[in-house]
């Protein structure tokens, strides 16, 4: 298995290199002394490590069908079909990344899939990771027939005649998933490592991670005990409703135990994962009114369970993060936050609003008032045809016009932490950044870019996948500027991004990536 860049040295885990002295050549120069190793950057832009506020590592296998960019049917089925030929031991052919663009009347059905293979199960992941599309063969082992029900935050999609389509929503997709082999830990492993590579050779620093689970503990510990770790990584556990008085001692013990197995510096627990709703596309997401063509999604908490279940690990002193997309479900978010604030008293518990992709105004200004943070993605700006011919349709124009406009954030004063949401989308941040600038696709299209009044600068830009997604983490005193004293996690530009076209971002290069100290990526020609 390639890896990126050249080999670069492992981490030890419980160092933490600082900057001694930020300032001018001649001021450094001077600390010197004949001992001192002097790298010389070339006059290149440096700028602190990039902060992904929201990511799902160790992510997917290295080994599956990749579809994002797949805009048509053609494409979908040609990348499907080669990746079967190529791999003809995989008992599933499993992959993620497509969109609704890529199918007839932005319609996924498996008849598409058993077009293309019907002798082996097939499950792929629409890029949201809200829904996937299985083909007949896993329907049949998954025993779903008309008669299955839809499972608790869940759907089964039907047609007509009550059949299942094969696409599965929410948590149906676990009808269909828990059958897939799991791969063996080594894979994973070696998964992981090739997935750190790719972030670090981003320029990536830091990393949010947006779930938990036992088994993805498990890999990032033998990671940090191998002294393999090249990003700073923040563990998320799931949001769980604390039941009676002797299980709310038990996932207390729970995560006290968390805490103390990944305790830093390069790997810690911090905070806790909830979903308030799904997708625009999946037609999940919770609006205060419904999408164009009558769907609404509803919110996967009742109110007062959602206020109680917040208010109790707001008072143990823990951070919540609700992924909250719709309107509706991103002021059931702001409510609890704030009923968590008013029952226990607290304050600056930085509780996130993660996506928050359709705001209702007059909740915009909550987020500064509650201390709130809004962890946005600038791909979900991207204006590729499943945004235009999907996500804005559903939405319709007067929403579509003020879904995930960063700028109105800033304006309102909220702290804003930009992530990648990978691998629902590409975590490289200076593809983020362009993204953000222009609400362009990388063709430079549509001119002007989509709703351009929700661009932020590139200084801006910067700001949100530095410092303030060190603030989202309790970070910002550690990490996320370059002040001496502070972690010397940096990065090494080919181009100062203050001083170009916003083309041009596309063509810089991260040259180096250093964290605490030491080299974590260079660049194959630097």
């Amino acid at each position: 298995m390639e890896r990126s860049g050249r080999p670069i040295p492992r981490i030890p885990p419980p160092k933490r290199w600082p900057f001694a002295a930020v300032g001018t050549n001649v001021a450094i120069r001077a600390l010197a002394d004949p001992t001192t190793k002097v790298v010389d950057l070339r006059g290149n832009f440096v700028t602190p490590g990039f902060q992904d506020a929201h990511a799902h590592f160790p992510g997917p296998p290295v080994n599956r069908v990749d579809l994002a960019g797949a805009e048509t049917l053609e494409e979908f089925q040609r990348r499907v079909s080669e990746f079967a030929r190529a791999h003809p031991a995989e008992s599933w052919v499993v992959g993620d990344g497509w969109g609704y663009a890529a199918f007839p009347d932005k319609i996924a059905h498996k008849r598409h899939l058993d077009a293309v293979i019907a002798d082996r199960p097939v499950c792929l992941t629409e890029r949201d990771g809200h829904m996937c599309l299985v083909n007949s063969k896993v329907l049949a082992l998954a025993g779903i027939t008309r008669l299955t029900p839809d499972p608790e935050h869940g759907k089964i999609v039907r047609d007509a005649d009550g059949d299942a389509t094969g696409e599965l929503l929410e948590n149906a997709q676990r009808l269909a998933k828990k059958l897939i082999p799991a791969p063996p830990p080594e894979q994973r492993y070696r998964d992981f490592l090739v997935r750190m590579d790719a972030a670090a050779a981003a320029g990536i620093t830091a990393i949010q991670n947006a779930h938990g689970n036992e088994a993805d503990h498990a890999v990032f510990a033998r990671v940090r005990d191998a002294g393999a770790l090249k990003v700073r990584l923040r563990l998320a556990w799931p949001l769980k409703y604390p039941g009676d008085e002797k299980e709310s001692a038990a996932k207390l013990a729970e995560l006290a135990k968390l805490r103390l197995d990944f305790s830093g510096p390069l790997l810690e627990f911090g905070i806790l994962k909830g979903f308030v709703d799904g997708t625009v596309d999946g037609r999940t997401a919770a609006m205060l009114e419904p999408l164009v063509g009558g769907a609404n999604g509803m919110p996967f908490w009742e109110l007062e369970a959602l206020n109680h279940t917040v208010a109790f690990y707001d008072r143990a002193g823990f951070q919540v993060m609700l992924h909250a997309v719709g309107d509706r479900a991103v002021r059931l978010a702001l409510d609890a936050y704030e009923f968590a604030a008013k029952t226990n008293g607290t304050s600056g518990r930085r509780h996130r609003v993660e996506h928050a992709e359709i705001v209702d105004p007059v909740d915009l200004p909550r987020f500064k008032s509650l201390g709130v943070v809004a962890c946005t993605e600038p791909l979900y700006a991207s204006p590729d045809p499943t945004t235009l011919e999907s996500f804005a349709v559903l939405l319709g124009p007067e929403r579509a016009s003020r879904a995930d406009a960063f700028k109105r954030f800033d304006d309102a004063g909220a702290t804003q932490a930009f992530a990648s949401d990978w691998p629902v989308f590409p975590q490289p941040p200076l593809l983020g950044i362009y993204t953000a600038v222009t609400r362009m696709t990388p063709a430079g299209t549509p001119p002007g870019g989509l709703y351009p009044d929700g661009r932020v600068t590139v200084e801006t830009a910067l700001r949100h996948y530095t410092i303030d997604g060190a603030y989202a983490c309790f970070a910002e005193k550690e990490r996320g500027s370059l002040v001496a004293g502070k972690l010397a996690d940096f990065i090494v530009l080919s181009k100062d991004l203050r001083k170009i076209p916003p083309a041009e971002i596309l063509q810089t290069k991260v040259l180096l990536t250093v964290l605490g100290g030491q080299p974590a990526h260079r660049a194959e020609d630097w």
